[in-house]
């Protein structure tokens, strides 16, 4: 990214957060330099030769979605080029162009390729409008969504149909799959901030759309759900939602025994996001309605659960803060306890972001978000009540709340314990509440200092 657009993006902070949480942000960014050496490489061709050559065992067709508006020839032919291109050869490619010109019209003409199929829109409607009349045409049974100025990495449908088939191998048909992404320049020469994304994690997807690009979806679930208007801007994290929710009634419901089977991430980049003037990845100020929207997409989400709760925007642009009313117990039995951060001498002291400073926000701003996570400090720690037993059966003693009491007010043989001993006693308590199906919930709003 350029130095002046990293002076832009610095200014819209600022103007929103305040001077003093923009020097805390540039200050981890000059320090931290998260993946500031990444770079990609493309599979080598020996790779994707092996990979067409294993396709053949692979059964599953895909229909790559584009809605299209007046899209710059050169981005047009890369998207194109980078699905002709792909090492897994069983996919159509749907272009709905709502352009007023016959800019891409013409792009197309210059293909053959009978696997690409161009629909020429009567009027624009947007991305959502659009993008649902080009879900009339697939045939494929999984739907993939690629914006129409970015492009495919040439292993990305190998990789998804590769992880549909061990799923199918299992038993499982999945639902959602999605990669890790990163960034280009205009051009497309140039790459950097990947996005290595979490595995799915329920609580982090409702603070923030982390699962993005590159998303697949099961065709007969997307034909059902559609895209909708009303969320333009955030449709895709409004589809995610509505899927998830459908999901979690069904394991509340016990239909199915945990919905995360039917969600899968690829651990692979494989979607590349062009940045350009008009991008939210270069400037987020540019769409601010799609903030609003996506704000909009989990106050429905909450509606459609049942539970009581408000929906804020975090300082992050695109994150958000869900606050339960009467505390998140009340509504969520999938929930066996929630802790936030104990931190010393200005630093966290232990868990997942163990040794970092407070003031920081970690990479993708996932310190400053719930999110569900393996271990919990005993130190700051609500259980919920029908938890509550396995508590008192790890520790020895009553179940007393630790969530947001000073270090000095806690229950002296708490007090009393040696950090190597907190340590354990918090691995194994967490590691028992999720043996009995329990997620665990960080709370990073939430902090005790020693």
């Amino acid at each position: 990214m350029s130095v002046i657009q990293n002076i832009r993006k610095t200014i819209n902070y600022s103007k929103k957060n305040g001077y003093k949480e923009t020097i805390y942000a540039t200050c981890e960014r000059v320090i931290a330099k998260y993946h500031a050496d990444y770079h990609y490489d493309e599979p080598l061709k020996a790779k994707l030769l092996q990979q067409k050559k294993e396709q053949e065992t692979y059964t599953t067709k895909f229909s790559i979605i584009v809605p299209t508006y007046e899209t710059k020839q050169e981005y047009l032919a890369m998207l194109i080029d980078s699905c002709l291109d792909q090492s897994y050869e069983k996919w159509e490619l749907i272009l709905a162009d709502g352009s007023e010109s016959d800019i891409v019209e013409k792009c197309v003409a210059e293909y053959q390729d009978e696997r690409i199929r161009y629909i020429r829109l009567v009027e624009n409607g947007g991305i959502a409008v659009n993008t649902n009349q080009a879900l009339e045409y697939a045939t494929g049974e999984y739907c993939g969504l690629l914006d129409h100025d970015d492009w495919l990495t040439l292993d990305a449908l190998f990789e998804m149909a590769k992880a549909i088939k061990i799923a199918n191998d299992e038993g499982k048909e999945l639902v959602m799959l999605y990669s890790d992404e990163d960034k280009s320049d205009s051009k497309g020469e140039n790459f950097f901030e990947p996005h290595f994304k979490l595995d799915f994690n329920p609580d982090m997807i409702l603070t923030n759309n982390y699962i993005c690009h590159f998303l697949v979806v099961k065709t007969e679930l997307m034909q059902k759900l559609q895209l909708r208007k009303e969320y333009e801007g955030a449709q895709d994290f409004d589809l995610v939602l509505r899927i998830v929710s459908n999901l979690w009634q069904k394991e509340k419901e016990g239909i199915i025994s945990h919905m995360d089977d039917y969600i899968v991430h690829v651990p692979k980049v494989l979607y590349h996001w062009r940045c350009h003037e008009a991008s939210t990845a270069v400037n987020p100020q540019s769409k601010m309605y799609a903030y609003e929207a996506g704000r909009n997409a989990l106050t429905d989400f909450v509606r459609r659960m049942g539970w009581k709760a408000d929906v804020r925007h975090n300082k992050h642009l695109g994150f958000y803060r869900m606050a339960y009313r009467n505390g998140i117990f009340s509504h969520r039995d999938d929930v066996a306890a929630v802790g936030g951060y104990v931190v010393h001498k200005g630093k966290i002291s232990s868990g997942l972001y163990k040794g970092q400073p407070i003031i920081y926000a970690g990479y993708m701003n996932r310190m400053d978000l719930y999110q569900n996570v393996k271990f919990l400090d005993i130190r700051n720690l609500a259980v919920n009540e029908r938890y509550q037993s396995i508590y008192e059966e790890i520790t020895g003693h009553a179940y007393t709340s630790t969530f947001d009491v000073p270090i000095h007010e806690q229950p002296q043989w708490l007090q009393e314990l040696t950090a190597e001993e907190v340590s354990e006693l918090s691995k194994k308590l967490s590691k028992q509440l999720r043996a009995k199906g329990g997620r665990l919930v960080l709370d990073p709003e939430v902090v005790c200092r020693k």
